[in-house]
Parts: structure tokens; sequence; C-alpha cells
């Protein structure tokens, strides 16, 4: 499963997940045909046609990484192995690079804030192993593996 832009990182992801609904009116022309659409934006969602997915209190801040987590989840996966999940500003802003068209773009208020909902993801699948395989990382509520030994 991608998260927003890394779609473009995989041949052809299962699924794409994206919260936002202005992610969705900047990059859903480019998204390539047959992956599983998925966003926790009802705009977007009634907009596109695309598969609305909202886990858990709606008044709970959430990211769509950690909503990416919940819908896996929900699919009935018992392990994930997160990449790409760097939740630092040291590399840059998003490790698959800017937002085009003004999209917001990650500030260390947002990171923090995301470290947050990452933490009350990981409280409430304490039942799932979930594996924090991104290289470089300061999201520390998840184990951090090796892809390379996720792979062998």
């Amino acid at each position: 499963m991608a998260v927003n832009n890394a779609y473009g990182m995989f041949r052809q992801p299962y699924a794409l997940f994206a919260g936002d609904d202005d992610w969705w009116r900047q990059y859903a022309g480019d998204i390539p045909a047959g992956i599983r659409l998925c966003t926790a934006s009802r705009k977007a969602s009634n907009r596109l046609g695309i598969e609305y997915q909202r886990f858990g209190d709606s008044q709970v801040r959430f990211n769509s990484g950690s909503m990416a987590i919940q819908f896996a989840a929900s699919l009935g996966a018992k392990r994930i192995f997160l990449l790409g999940y760097d939740c630092s500003l040291k590399e840059g802003v998003h490790f698959h690079g800017l937002h085009a068209g003004g999209l917001r773009n990650p500030t260390q208020v947002s990171v923090t804030r995301w470290q947050q909902h990452f933490a009350g993801v990981r409280n409430e699948l304490r039942h799932i192993d979930i594996f924090n395989c991104s290289r470089r990382t300061e999201l520390t509520c998840f184990p951090k593996k090796s892809l390379e030994t996720v792979i062998a």
C-alpha cells in the first residue's frame, strides 16, 4: 500500500491511501488505473467516487500514514512494514520531495504532531506487529528492522 506521492515509487501498489482532499485535487489525474484508491476525506470520496475509510473517533487527529496503517489492519494484516516513515525534516521535507501546487509541506510542528498520531495507532493496534523499516527515521514508537532483514 502506498501513501500519498509514494504511489509513483511502485510498479503497481495494491492500494493508495491519501487522507487530504487537497492532495486528491492536485494528484488524482496522475494516478494510473488499477490501484485501489482510499481516502479519509468525504469530499474527495464523493467527488472522485473513491473508497472512504476513516477509523476511530472522528475527533481524533490523524495523518495519511497513520490512517494507512489502520486501513492495512482493517484488511486483516498481522504484520506491517513501514517504508519512508521518516517523521523528520533532517533530510528535507518528505522522503519523496516537496508537494507541488501549493499543498502544505511538513513543518516541525506537523512532524511532532505526526509522532503523536503514530503513538496512538501503536497503542490501538498492539495486537499487530508493526515494524519501521525506513532507512532514516525519527519515528520511535515502532520497533526498527532493516528492509534487508525483512526480505531475507
